[in-house]
């Protein structure tokens, strides 16, 4: 056993000692194939996105199918138009469709060419029983759905969700400088840019089954894990989750899918399927066609995670200055925002600029040379006012830079969702 490890390591030695690069030949691939995703959904919006395959040497990796003509049609030939809405996403409204009917798709691209799918049933989708979470790890939790079909017909099911947590800029803005003017900023006003919300849909493949079950019975099904270093447990956090029924086909599509995209490690593992779906070209049967259409109704169901129920506490950041907010992290901007600070200051928000020049308690009736040294630290807009402290000596305004104080700068919104607590 021992000889035969030093021969493997002797192998492997040779192997990297070859100094000509490895070229493989690779066979002819079909690229620039279309690529259909998105459930036909009954009590919900319908959306279908439509782009092409691209090769690993090609710059532009998302090639939208744009100015396409959608729709979905019935077995009795009833048409429902689909809009684009952005590049490649194709949408129909809220729509309650029959469960008595088969549906397809149809589409023809903006270069003539007609796709179709076959015709699948309308499934209906049990409702989600609940949603809840496990300390998986001392620093993780994970969610779980459970969901079950009485009439023990469903057997096949896929889920995604929308996650929707907020986040902190490192100052909390307490005044703003706009249009020449100082105002108090009211909390969760379209001024308020202390607290921002992000959205994101799933992207993992998420099935299960209950085919080799007595019951149709879905008991702790992984949904994902999040880990205390995340910044989305700092607040309250907020899961949409959704839920689908399929065919056998579909869960065998989705199931070469989840194999092909998230299993695979090494040489010695199972090797990529061919996905067969059932989408097909019309104008040219022998094209290839990626992509597998289902039709059901749809069950969703929300979870808020708040802090006490969260076994999880997300790390403190920047303790020890005053006026930094509290989780406020990932750290993009600390160095910057944090450099200037006077931390002698009692209230220690940024940079400290004092005007000493008879204080008034009206901000807005000040000397011309206030209104000089404003419109220059603050006129631009790189730096935001932060706060303001009167005294009977002198007013202290604090700014930073606008990295430090405006979160929407991250990307986020500052309109609160109505379904966020």
């Amino acid at each position: 056993m021992i000889r035969k490890r030093i021969y493997i390591i002797l192998a492997l030695l040779g192997l990297l000692s070859c100094k000509k690069q490895y070229m493989p030949t690779l066979t002819n691939i079909s690229t620039n194939s279309l690529a259909i995703e998105g459930p036909i959904v009954s009590g919900d919006s319908t959306f279908i996105r439509l782009s092409h395959t691209t090769s690993l040497t090609d710059t532009v990796q998302n090639k939208a199918e744009t100015k396409a003509t959608v729709s979905v049609e019935d077995d009795q030939k009833t048409l429902y138009p689909l809009v684009e809405k952005t590049k490649g996403v194709y949408v129909l409204g809220v729509t309650n469709f029959n469960t008595a009917r088969s549906y397809r798709l149809n589409i023809k691209t903006s270069d003539g060419k007609i796709y179709q799918s076959d015709f699948v049933p309308m499934k209906i989708t049990p409702a989600i029983d609940s949603i809840y979470i496990k300390q998986t790890d001392p620093t993780e939790i994970t969610f779980y759905a459970d969901t079950h079909d009485p009439a023990n017909n469903t057997r096949y099911y896929r889920w995604d969700y929308k996650d929707t947590w907020s986040y902190v800029p490192i100052f909390h803005q307490v005044y703003q400088y706009k249009n020449g003017v100082i105002n108090y900023v009211t909390p969760q006003s379209p001024d308020d840019v202390g607290t921002c919300y992000r959205m994101a849909n799933s992207n993992q493949i998420i099935i299960g089954s209950t085919a080799k079950l007595s019951q149709d019975v879905v008991k702790q099904q992984l949904i994902f894990s999040v880990d205390n270093t995340s910044q989305k447990i700092a607040h309250p956090y907020v899961i949409q989750l959704h839920q689908y029924a399929l065919t056998k086909e579909g869960f065998e599509y989705y199931q070469n899918l989840k194999t092909n995209t998230e299993q695979l490690g090494s040489i010695f593992d199972s090797q990529p399927t061919i996905l067969k779906g059932n989408i097909h070209c019309v104008t040219n049967p022998s094209e290839l066609v990626i992509g597998f259409l289902s039709a059901s109704t749809i069950a969703s169901k929300q979870f808020n995670l708040l802090e006490k129920n969260n076994p999880l506490k997300a790390p403190l950041t920047y303790i020890g200055i005053t006026g930094i907010n509290s989780y406020a992290y990932p750290q993009p901007y600390y160095e910057s925002c944090v450099a200037s600070i006077i931390i002698g200051s009692p209230y220690g928000q940024g940079v400290q600029w004092v005007f000493s020049n008879a204080p008034t308690a009206d901000l807005n009736v000040q000397p011309a040379s206030f209104i000089k040294r404003a419109k220059q630290t603050l006129g631009s807009g790189d730096s935001l006012l932060i706060d303001v402290q009167i005294t009977k000596s002198a007013n202290y305004y604090y700014y930073a830079p606008k990295a430090c104080v405006d979160c929407r700068l991250r990307g986020g919104v500052n309109i609160k969702p109505t379904y966020y607590p």
